[in-house]
């Protein structure tokens, strides 16, 4: 709260939202953004420099910008960043981020500039960034289709969960745009089309098809083992089946207001796997 400039009352304030805007002639505020850089993502408050702080401290990164890009309800991080001349990974970026932020702080993708876009004064244009370009983020990694039917279903499921038109067995997850709560539907679905128990954690430890596909065969042979009789399929979902098939019928709305109400605020998602 800070005093108010426009009062006679000395004791008057205001109060400091963040937000940006101006008075137009018709008495109306038309919203200019906000003073910092504090966004609200899948109902969690993300400060964008903290991510470009650390962006800033890999030792081939001199400048970097995070933005949000996507329609709503599909929002995601992008990383902007210069590189001094060395080669670079989106996977390696991606690493770096997650050793020290939290899942839901991690840019979905990176695009590399040669300089980022200034305005007159010196600061980043964050309207002249560019989107990223998917396409090219196609052609640049080889693609490989799916070569047998696990890897098809897989896919299939991968591809409605990110709304893209396909996925290469080696395309990762995560830099195709997904995130925790895309990851919770993916196992949910890879549970109800597999029958398999798959944790989350292991679509972060293998986030392509391939990878995938291989903890989904471990999983089955130890569910088959003989001398685990008490990991053998139930022929009747438990509590957790039950959950898992109503998670899946619910929208990326409904799960966002789910996980608002029930999570202490900036925990991130893959820490309720056993929900």
């Amino acid at each position: 709260f800070i005093p108010d400039l426009f009062a006679k009352d000395p004791a008057a304030r205001h109060y400091r939202t963040g937000e940006r805007g101006r008075f137009l002639p018709d008495g109306k505020i038309e919203f200019l953004g906000r003073v910092d850089t504090q966004v609200k993502l899948r109902g969690i408050r993300i400060e964008l420099g903290e991510i470009e702080n650390v962006l800033c401290s890999h030792p081939s990164i001199p400048a970097a910008v995070v933005a949000v890009s996507g329609t709503e309800g599909a929002e995601r991080l992008i990383g902007y960043v210069v590189r001094n001349g060395s080669a670079l990974a989106a996977s390696e970026l991606r690493r770096f981020v997650r050793d020290k932020l939290p899942e839901h702080m991690t840019p979905a993708s990176f695009v590399m500039l040669k300089t980022l876009p200034l305005l007159p004064n010196g600061k980043v244009d964050r309207r002249a960034l560019p989107e990223p370009d998917q396409e090219r983020r196609r052609i640049e990694r080889e693609y490989i289709a799916p070569r047998n039917a696990l890897e098809e279903k897989l896919a299939g499921i991968m591809t409605e969960v990110l709304k893209v038109e396909r996925i290469g067995v080696h395309d990762n997850f995560f830099e195709m745009g997904g995130h925790s709560l895309l990851g919770m539907q993916v196992v949910a679905r890879v549970r109800k089309v597999f029958r398999v128990e798959l944790p989350l954690h292991s679509l972060f430890a293998e986030s392509t098809i391939a990878g995938l596909c291989a903890a989904i065969e471990r999983a089955e042979k130890l569910e088959e083992s003989p001398l685990l009789p008490t990991l053998t399929r139930k022929s009747s979902p438990s509590k957790r089946e039950q959950l898992l098939a109503r998670f899946d019928q619910l929208t990326d709305e409904e799960v966002n207001t789910l996980l608002s109400a029930t999570l202490p605020q900036g925990q991130d998602a893959r820490e309720v796997e056993d929900f």
